[in-house]
């Protein structure tokens, strides 16, 4: 058996930006070290990149 350590939350869609922002900083402080704080924040960046460059493309 493996161990984990989860986090559950619920967010309200009535204010996302503060909810999601809430969440990140919740996670963030859940990991172990700088590094791998900046290495998430990093690979959440091009996760939101490659989604907006979705978005724009179905709008065009």
């Amino acid at each position: 058996m493996k161990a984990r350590a989860l986090i559950e939350c619920t967010i309200d869609t009535a204010s996302p930006v503060s909810e999601l922002a809430a969440a990140i900083s919740i996670v963030l402080a859940a990991l172990p070290d700088e590094a791998t704080r900046l290495a998430t924040l990093e690979a959440l960046g091009d996760e939101i990149d490659r989604t907006l460059a979705a978005q724009s493309t179905e709008a065009d």
